[in-house]
C-alpha cells in the first residue's frame, strides 16, 4: 500500500474531508495529489496528518517514499508545480508545492533549486500571513548546510526575517536585522540591487519606529538620482519611494511630493504591475496622513484599485480599504467610512501591525469627525499602546496627545 492509498482510507475511517484535513498545512488540492500518489509529504505535513489522523506519525511515515536522489526529473516536475501555482495566484498551492520541491533538491544536494523553492515557499506564506511558519522557513534557511554563505544569500534572508519582524510589530528587532542585511550587503558592489534592497527594507524599520532622521540619512546616502549610470529605473524609482515615504512622514511634504512624482514617472505597470500598485497606494495613504486631499491622492487610489483588480493579495486590497477609509474621513464622507470601516473591524485578525495601527487611527479620526469624543479617545489610546508595545514610542506619545487635544 502507498502513502497516499494509506492517506485516503485513513481520512475516509475518520470522516474528514481533504479541507479538514490539510487545515493550514497545506492546500486542499496538496491533499488530492498526495492521495492520488502524485506528491509524498513533507515531515511536518506527516506530522500534522497523523494528530488529525489520531495515528502514530513513526507509522505513518513508514508508507513515505523518500524523493529519489538521483532522479532529475522528479525535481524539475515539483519545480515547475510550484512555479506554476505561483503564477496562478495559489498562495497556498505554491507554498506547499514549493516546499515538496525543497526537500527534493536538498536530498539531491542541489542549492541552487533548494534555494529558489525554499525562497518561494516563505514568499507564498508571507502572502498567506502565516508570518510564524514563514519566519521558521528562512531560519532553517539561514541555517542549513546548502546554504552558500555569499554576502547576496545572507543579506536577502536577514531582510526577509526584518520584514516579517516589522508586520509581526517587532521593530527593534525589525532594525536589528534590517542592519545585519545592510552589513552583509556592504560588501556588494555599491548600487548593486541587492544592496539597495536592504538600505530600502532598513528605510522601512526604521520609519515605522518614528527614528525619522536616520531613516533619512539612509536614504541620502542611497545617492541614487534619475540619471545615475548603471541603476535600473526600476531601483531608481524605488529609492524615490523610499525617500518621499520619510520625507511626508517627517512632515516634509513639498520634499514628499517631488520625491514621489519621480517615483510616479519611473514605477510603470508594464514593467512591474504589484510595485506600481503598491506604489500608488502608499503614496496615496502617506498623502492623506499628511492632511492632503487632492486629485493627486484620488489618481493614485484609482491606479492602485485597477492594478490589484489584476494581481491582488487579500492584505493589499485591505490596506487599500483603510486609505480609501481615510479619504473618507477627511472629505466628511462619514456614511462611506463608517461602512469601509465596519468591513475592516470585521476582518482584524489578518491585519499585521502597521495595518491594525492604521486602522485603529482611522477609527479614531473617525468617531472624533462624528462627534464621539469617548470612541475616538479609546480608538487612539488603542493604537498607542500598539505603538508602544512595539517599541516606537514617539510614535505613541503623539496619539496620546491627539487624543488628549479632543474636546470633552
Amino acid at each position: 500500500m502507498r502513502f497516499g492509498e494509506m492517506l485516503r482510507q485513513a481520512r475516509s475511517a475518520k470522516g474528514l474531508t481533504q479541507a479538514e484535513l490539510s487545515a493550514d498545512v497545506c492546500s486542499t488540492h496538496f491533499v488530492s495529489l498526495l492521495e492520488r500518489g502524485l506528491r509524498q509529504p513533507t515531515a511536518e505535513m506527516v506530522q500534522h496528518f497523523a494528530a488529525r489522523l489520531g495515528m502514530d506519525a513513526q507509522t505513518l511515515n513508514w508508507w513515505v517514499e523518500p524523493p529519489s536522489s538521483d532522479d532529475p526529473a522528479a525535481l524539475t516536475t515539483a519545480m515547475f508545480a510550484a512555479n506554476y501555482a505561483r503564477d496562478m495566484q495559489d498562495d497556498s498551492l505554491a507554498a506547499s508545492e514549493a516546499e515538496y520541491a525543497a526537500s527534493i533538491a536538498h536530498e539531491q544536494r542541489n542549492a541552487p533549486a533548494w534555494w529558489d523553492m525554499s525562497m518561494l515557499q516563505a514568499q507564498s506564506l508571507i502572502a498567506l500571513r502565516r508570518l510564524d511558519e514563514a519566519e521558521a522557513v528562512l531560519l532553517r534557511m539561514d541555517n542549513s548546510s546548502l546554504m552558500v554563505a555569499t554576502p547576496e544569500l545572507r543579506s536577502v534572508v536577514q531582510g526577509r526575517l526584518s520584514t516579517i519582524a516589522r508586520s509581526m510589530g517587532r521593530l527593534l528587532e525589525a532594525i536589528d536585522l534590517a542592519r545585519r542585511s545592510v552589513e552583509f550587503a556592504a560588501e556588494l558592489p555599491e548600487q548593486s540591487p541587492a544592496r539597495l534592497q536592504a538600505a530600502f527594507i532598513l528605510i522601512a524599520a526604521l520609519s515605522v519606529k518614528g527614528e525619522l532622521d536616520e531613516a533619512w540619512n539612509v536614504a541620502m546616502e542611497l545617492d541614487i538620482s534619475e540619471n545615475a549610470p548603471s541603476v535600473p529605473s526600476l531601483l531608481i524609482g524605488r529609492g524615490a519611494w523610499a525617500a518621499g515615504n520619510v520625507a511626508f512622514r517627517r512632515g516634509d511634504v513639498e520634499l514628499g511630493r517631488e520625491h514621489h512624482a519621480l517615483a510616479a514617472r519611473l514605477l510603470l505597470p508594464q514593467a512591474d504591475l504589484e510595485a506600481w500598485s503598491e506604489f500608488h497606494r502608499a503614496s496615496a495613504a502617506l498623502k492623506l496622513q499628511a492632511g492632503i486631499v487632492d486629485e493627486s491622492v484620488r489618481l493614485s487610489l484609482t491606479k492602485a484599485e485597477h492594478g490589484l483588480q489584476i494581481m491582488g493579495t487579500r492584505l493589499q486590497h485591505l490596506e487599500l480599504a483603510i486609505a480609501k477609509a481615510h479619504l473618507a474621513v477627511l472629505t466628511g464622507e462619514i456614511a462611506e467610512a463608517r461602512e469601509l470601516l465596519t468591513a475592516l473591524d470585521g476582518q482584524r485578525d489578518v491585519l499585521d501591525f502597521e495595518l491594525l495601527t492604521q486602522l485603529e487611527d482611522c477609527l479614531g479620526q473617525y468617531y472624533a469627525a462624528s462627534g464621539s469624543t469617548e470612541q475616538a479617545v479609546l480608538h487612539l489610546s488603542e493604537a498607542a499602546r500598539l505603538y508602544s508595545d512595539a517599541g516606537a514610542d514617539e510614535k505613541a506619545l503623539e496619539l496620546m496627545d491627539q487624543a488628549r487635544s479632543l474636546p470633552a
